[in-house]
């Protein structure tokens, strides 16, 4: 079984391939309104694949996790999708699936292209399409079993838990923004996961103090109209699909 939450299509392609090699049901989080209860075959692994997020999980892939069910689970492997650095992200999906007194789980990082425009630049498309070869090659290793596992060191799990915490910050969504460009597509309402955007007087509008800042909504937007402050104004947009075109 894989089960994964995917923003710009990264953890979206990886869960793909995991699929392909292992069958198995494949899960999208974003079609679940409601927890869930998974029931696993005698010997089958469950996969998870999600992205980083201040060295841990988002916050609706983390309620998800907590709130669903896990029956029959003897070996859990963990991808998680970065632009570089994961951090203590292993430490922090071990935490949740110790609470659940579920396996401890193999984690992998799986460097890709980052998709964080808040606090990094997006490279060109030649550089984006140099890394996923490299993330290419990385995630064949971690399929045939070749590929160690990730290890963050203890000084690191120790400042984990300060770094994620401004995760909660970064979640504030009063600093998004539609420019006249907005072609009120409504593709951002529809693709939110948390709905947290509705349409007011036919444009986009932020109706929860606080997202998931997976920034879905501004990556999938087709005139590049939404911004997070100033920081992602004329900055390159990211997804998975448009780099492999």
């Amino acid at each position: 079984m894989v089960i994964y939450y995917s923003a710009t299509g990264n953890s979206k392609h990886v869960a793909i391939k995991l699929h392909e090699a292992f069958q198995g049901k494949l899960v999208d989080v974003c079609n679940f309104e409601e927890p869930a209860t998974f029931y696993l075959e005698d010997g089958e692994t469950l996969f998870l694949v999600t992205f980083n997020c201040f060295w841990g999980i988002s916050n609706h892939m983390e309620s998800f996790l907590q709130k669903s069910g896990f029956n029959n689970v003897s070996k859990i492997v963990v991808i998680i999708t970065c632009g570089g650095y994961l951090g203590g992200g292993d430490a922090s999906i071990e935490k949740l699936f110790l609470e659940k007194e579920l396996p401890k789980p193999t984690v992998y990082a799986l460097a890709m292209v980052t998709n964080y425009s808040i606090l990094h630049d997006i490279p060109s498309l030649e550089i984006q399409k140099r890394k996923l070869i490299h993330a290419e090659k990385a995630l064949s290793k971690i399929i045939q079993g070749t590929q160690k596992p990730y290890r963050s060191s203890w000084l690191i799990r120790r400042l984990t838990p300060n770094i994620h915490a401004r995760y909660e910050k970064a979640r504030i969504t009063s600093l998004f923004t539609v420019d006249r460009s907005c072609i009120r597509c409504g593709l951002c309402v529809k693709n939110c996961p948390v709905h947290a955007i509705e349409t007011k007087e036919n444009k986009p509008f932020w109706v929860s103090p606080k997202c998931d800042n997976c920034l879905r909504c501004l990556h999938h937007c087709p005139v590049a109209a939404i911004n997070y402050g100033d920081s992602t104004r004329n900055c390159l947009r990211y997804t998975y699909e448009s780099c492999e075109r």
